[in-house]
């Protein structure tokens, strides 16, 4: 019996020593919500392990977790599995780990694709943004500044999430931090060799000529910070990035979008007018149309003269300045050349108000043909400059304020206090005219008035139709044409009768009888 009781205990012994895996060494930070026993150690879900033992290390910095794990599990052990423990969180606007509210804490595991095998781990002090089973690939950003960005924060292609943030350090000089981004398949393609990553944290306003412009990415990304990322369209998309590139992290889409200083031809501009409201990054206008920025603006003191000018350091964009006919890779000679010959012809350069609400300015350039003589000997690289519209507007403003000075207000003034006296005499006598036009000749003209209407009704009976008058006048016109029928009867009988006159009427009929 105790041969048969040792062969049986040598049995299990054998048994369990070939079914158990291996024994690993996790080093954690804290050992919070970890149990001896209890723990349980999951990839994807299923236990491949359980903690034994858990104690301090010798610098009482780190607690050491000894776990026992599946046989099955030792060719998943090699140099880049990772270990965490899994515990509620949110990070990026996303809740992890809820189902360890019930269950309690555990260890999640993430193998890796290394070939050397190991017994000792340090382990993570969060989750990992993603495994490596995931297909996808990894970035690297640079900044000065990291915002409201954390590991987590999503990352955004045209508003659409494409990836996150997996890791955030400080640089070993502290100038700046390192931000690696993992974007997921299918579109890690979408990073190219041209992409511009900047923060799509918050909102993003500006002020700029075109008045007040607000962007923001999405909801999460206005509370919790996120990163976006697209190619410019005037540079091409270019070949896919690839793995570990590394791009530079910008406050904004605008200063993302900015063009590099081989996409621009220098230029630079003397100003002597004021250039409030003109800003670094105003556009550079030709008749409407943007084809360069303002990449700095400096004062410089001319003490031969007393006076100051400003210096404006303008870009061109490059494939604004085509030269005819039209071909891919011109040199930059030719664009140089292209330059100067407007400059012989009459381009210059004058500051413009774009919008009178914010008060920006912009440079605009155009011809003055009038002024090119002036100018044809100006060192290369360098653009004549007109005054703008406001500056004629205050000249003339100054102008008309010293004229304005010249007229003697005080001596029109007399005068008007002269002539307001004079026509308030005269108005005082027109006044005592007025009265005696009432007093004395209104009642002469009353009476007047009402003998002319006497008179024009005398005149009315008198030219009635049925009045005495008018029929005598009838009877008389009637008696008198009577006389004047006997008066030509006489006449006609003279004309054949002369002799009448002598003999009478009954001689002249008797010489006319039968």
């Amino acid at each position: 019996m105790p041969l048969v009781a040792v062969l049986i205990g040598l049995t299990l012994l054998i048994r369990g020593l070939t079914e158990e895996g291996p024994n690993i060494e996790i080093r954690f930070k804290s050992a919070e919500g970890l149990e001896a026993g209890k723990t349980r150690i999951k990839y994807k879900n299923v236990d491949l392990g359980e903690v034994k033992a858990i104690r301090l290390d010798s610098d009482h910095n780190s607690v050491i977790v000894t776990a026992q794990m599946a046989r099955e599990a030792g060719k998943l052990l090699v140099d880049d599995t990772r270990f965490w423990v899994v515990r509620p969180r949110v990070a990026g606007g996303q809740i992890s780990g809820l189902g360890t509210l019930l269950s309690g804490a555990y260890i999640g595991m993430d193998i890796g694709k290394a070939d050397a095998s190991r017994r000792e781990f340090t382990g993570l002090d969060s989750a990992p943004t993603f495994t490596t089973d995931e297909s996808g690939r990894e970035f690297v950003l640079h900044t000065d500044d990291l915002g409201s960005l954390d590991v987590g924060s999503p990352v955004y292609f045209r508003r659409f999430q494409v990836g996150q943030v997996t890791r955030v350090d400080l640089d070993a000089d502290g100038g700046g931090l390192t931000l690696r981004v993992f974007v997921r398949s299918p579109y890690e393609p979408l990073v190219t060799r041209n992409t511009r990553f900047w923060q799509a944290s918050g909102l993003d306003i500006s002020l700029d000529t075109n008045g007040v412009s607000v962007h923001t990415q999405s909801l999460v990304s206005l509370l919790l910070g996120g990163i976006a990322f697209e190619v410019p369209p005037e540079g091409g998309a270019g070949p896919p990035a690839p793995p570990d590139t590394s791009f530079v992290l910008r406050q904004n889409e605008t200063l993302a979008m900015r063009r590099t200083d081989a996409e621009l031809t220098p230029l630079v501009a003397y100003f002597t007018e004021s250039i409030r409201g003109l800003s670094v990054g105003a556009p550079v206008d030709f008749r409407g149309l943007t084809i360069g920025e303002v990449k700095s603006i400096d004062v410089q003191f001319q003490a031969e003269r007393a006076t100051a000018r400003f210096a404006v350091q303008l870009g061109l964009y490059v494939d604004r300045l085509d030269v005819e006919p039209k071909g891919a890779g011109k040199p930059a000679g030719a664009r140089r050349d292209l330059i100067q010959q407007a400059i012989s012809r009459g381009l210059m350069a004058q500051l413009r108000t774009a919008n009178l609400l914010t008060g920006q300015r912009y440079v605009a350039l155009d011809f003055f043909p009038a002024s090119a003589p002036l100018h044809a000997a100006l060192p290369a690289g360098q653009i004549p400059t007109v005054p703008g519209g406001l500056e004629d507007l205050q000249l003339a403003l100054t102008d008309l304020t010293k004229k304005i000075d010249k007229i003697p207000f005080d001596a029109i003034a007399r005068e008007l206090r002269e002539t307001m006296a004079t026509l308030d005499r005269t108005l005082g006598d027109t006044d005592h005219l007025v009265r005696q036009l009432d007093d004395q000749v209104a009642p002469q003209l009353a009476a007047t008035l009402s003998e002319a209407k006497q008179a024009m009704a005398a005149a009315h009976e008198l030219l009635a139709h049925d009045a005495p008058a008018q029929q005598d006048l009838r009877e008389a016109l009637r008696q008198l044409s009577r006389s004047a029928e006997s008066l030509r009867e006489l006449t006609d009988m003279l004309e054949r009768h002369p002799e009448a006159l002598l003999r009478g009427r009954a001689g002249a009929a008797q010489e006319t009888g039968p």
